[in-house]
């Protein structure tokens, strides 16, 4: 209950945050100022090295804190914020969704991100997450973190997945996934920004075997709510393929932020 003489003040109406998902394709530290070139406030990693051998290039530029999980120190799952943002992963990770990490992002807002680097059939974790995908079968484990208290709420990261290969006869189709986090309230963000159908991709983010002929969209973003989606880029073959066989994605958010209580002085 608020004291006599609280009011309640919105420090500031809205926010800008911008998320950078790049499977970096190993060689992080060689590949950093690549990354600062992209602006992020945040970004998700897949296939890059432990902090051990990152943080020194990744606080050069800017790096104000860094996760990771993986059972190879030189290909895990990294995820990075700027700008003196902090990152703590959440008490209710089970390294047995290998390679799911759910992590809380704070600073001017609260951001919840289950970052992903999903190997589906492989991988030695739970059962269900080889016979699954492991941020399938991870959903009801981490319910509760996708559903706390949160500015913005963002599942993201290399699925190694999409609609293109769900055969009438698969188990797993990724459509179904895709609908399970709508009626969650979470949306693609590449497909709500451009109107794309689902397997219907205009820009990939996989050249498979660096071939520009050969595409794939396996990378996404989800996000709730899904007002908060401003714009969301591709890198282009040219510019991204001598550093990795993946397209980092770009995607600009904007949030309220809710009033915060405060005395007046």
């Amino acid at each position: 209950m608020s004291e006599p003489g609280d009011i309640l003040r919105a420090v500031s109406s809205t926010i800008n945050v911008r998320l950078v998902e790049w499977n970096v394709a190993m060689s992080l530290h060689r590949k950093a100022h690549l990354l600062a070139s992209l602006k992020p406030t945040m970004a998700v990693l897949p296939e890059s090295a432990n902090t051990a051998s990152t943080r020194t290039a990744l606080e050069a530029i800017g790096a104000s804190s860094v996760q990771w999980i993986g059972a190879n120190p030189n290909k895990g799952l990294s995820v990075v914020a700027f700008n003196g943002w902090q990152l703590r992963i959440d008490d209710g990770y089970d390294p047995g969704y290998q390679w799911v990490m759910p992590v809380h992002l704070t600073g001017p807002a609260n951001i919840r991100i289950l970052a992903v680097w999903d190997m589906n059939h492989r991988g030695s974790g739970h059962p269900s997450a080889r016979k699954m995908g492991a941020c399938r079968s991870s959903l009801p484990h981490y319910e509760e973190f996708l559903s706390g208290d949160a500015d913005l709420v963002l599942i993201s990261g290399d699925f190694n997945n999409s609609v293109y290969w769900d055969k009438p006869t698969k188990r797993a189709k990724f459509g179904d996934f895709m609908d399970q986090l709508e009626v969650r309230g979470f949306v693609s963000a590449y497909h709500v920004h451009h109107g794309s159908a689902r397997g219907a991709e205009s820009h990939p983010t996989l050249w498979w075997m660096k071939n520009a002929d050969t595409t794939y969209h396996i990378d996404y973003t989800f996000v709730s709510p899904s007002d908060a989606i401003e714009a969301v880029a591709m890198g282009a073959h040219a510019d991204w393929i001598a550093h990795s066989d993946h397209s980092p994605m770009t995607v600009d958010l904007r949030l309220p932020l809710r009033a915060r209580r405060t005395r007046p002085q």
